[in-house]
């Protein structure tokens, strides 16, 4: 990737970046917000995006050089991996109570040492320690920042959490400042990569893979149609967020699948521009997926008095989790086969994937090869990845009282 020379100082971007910054006064919640958003707006067109992607590249990586340079240090090194980020998600974003205490600020302390200048976090890092000069930002450098693995989602809900807490005008930019950088992250055409800046492959789709848009879709919708606690964000940055919510509406009629003029479901990821369902790792073809469009359908059924063509995307979705559910059976993770077995009560169950042409369950393996029977997937790849799904049977739980 070619990277842009015309680099900011460390100052002045971060400056440039804060939803909040310019202003000392903690008691205006919008102050500088106007400022900042002068400066960088979401992009208009894909050339303007990548240009935009290059540039928040060139500025992460001149942190991080920063830093070695004063801290007379030759090489960065890498934070200790967590599957997730090494602390209780759940405590940490809604336990108004947890994040008040000492500890609790503590996090958010570290966290805040770990957030890029873009505005976004990493995936796979123990953040519970806070991040040394010339640390980098993560453990996977062709990750930082993402949204993958419930990374940046998670980070700004904490920060919110914190800002409501303490009061502390820290937090509240932090959130901003993430808030900013997913909506400048969107595609013209209202999607978003798995991450930004952009790093190639299928990690610049269009990814509903892992929930990756979703989660940053229940963020949009909370600024856009204001929600109490992000009371401290500014009009400017809740006004884009209204219009990044449009766009991201349309691009989610625009690519729902349909066979044989029928609309189905999502696909875990499609093309950045042809919006076409495209495959991501070895074992993930193209294919429609369930769980991702479940959790799609749920967060479309939030939205107050949604316009027909939602509605009908709503209907057609889960009219296809009807014709799919698979009854009587229950999933075996794991090498054990057969790995579904017989068992009278057990919840429905779908398969993570279907085929779109043939309309069948379909499975991958590490070498690239495509099964429609999971019992011919390496033992490996059936206890690594979850295969089957009972996710979209909440969706269909929700959308009788929907219907209502």
């Amino acid at each position: 990737m070619k990277i842009s020379q015309n680099i900011f100082p460390l100052v002045a971007l971060l400056t440039l970046l804060a939803g909040c910054a310019g202003d000392s006064n903690a008691g205006d919640s919008n102050a500088g917000g106007s400022k900042a958003a002068d400066r960088h707006k979401p992009a208009q067109t894909m050339q303007e995006y990548r240009a935009l992607s290059e540039h928040f590249y060139a500025l992460d990586q001149e942190v991080i050089k920063q830093e070695l340079a004063a801290a007379g240090l030759k090489k960065s090194f890498k934070p200790s991996k967590h599957k997730l980020f090494g602390f209780d998600i759940k405590k940490a974003v809604s336990d108004r109570e947890f994040i008040a205490s000492a500890e609790g600020k503590a996090l958010a302390d570290s966290l805040l040492s770990f957030q890029t200048p873009s505005g976004g976090w990493s995936k796979r890092t123990d953040m519970r320690t806070p991040r040394q000069p010339g640390e980098q930002f993560g453990t996977e450098k062709s990750y930082v920042p993402t949204f993958d693995n419930y990374a940046t989602s998670t980070q700004f809900w904490v920060m919110v959490n914190a800002c409501n807490a303490h009061q502390d005008r820290r937090y509240c930019d932090s959130a901003s400042r993430a808030l900013r950088y997913i909506l400048l992250a969107q595609y013209p055409n209202g999607g978003w990569p798995q991450t930004f800046p952009l790093r190639g492959k299928y990690h610049d789709d269009i990814t509903f893979n892992d929930d990756a848009i979703s989660n940053l879709l229940k963020v949009v919708a909370a600024a856009a149609n204001g929600d109490e606690r992000l009371a401290f964000v500014a009009d400017d940055l809740k006004l884009q967020a209204k219009r990044s919510l449009e766009r991201a509406l349309d691009m989610l009629v625009a690519t729902q699948v349909e066979v044989n003029g029928e609309p189905t479901i999502w696909g875990a990821q499609h093309d950045a521009e042809t919006l076409e369902p495209t495959s991501a790792r070895a074992f993930e073809p193209v294919a429609l997926a369930t769980s991702e469009s479940a959790d799609l359908v749920l967060f479309l059924m939030t939205l107050e008095n949604p316009p027909e063509k939602l509605r009908k995307a709503i209907d057609h979705a889960n009219q296809w989790f009807a014709r799919h559910q698979i009854d009587g059976l229950r999933y075996r993770r794991g090498d054990e086969l057969p790995a579904l077995v017989p068992e009278e009560d057990a919840d429905p169950l779908w398969a993570r994937f279907y085929d779109i042409d043939s309309d069948r369950p379909v499975f991958g393996d590490r070498d690239g090869k495509v099964y429609f029977d999971i019992e011919q997937v390496s033992a490996e790849r059936r206890e690594g990845y979850g295969w089957y799904t009972e996710q979209p049977y909440k969706a269909l739980k929700q959308y009788r009282k929907w219907k209502q």
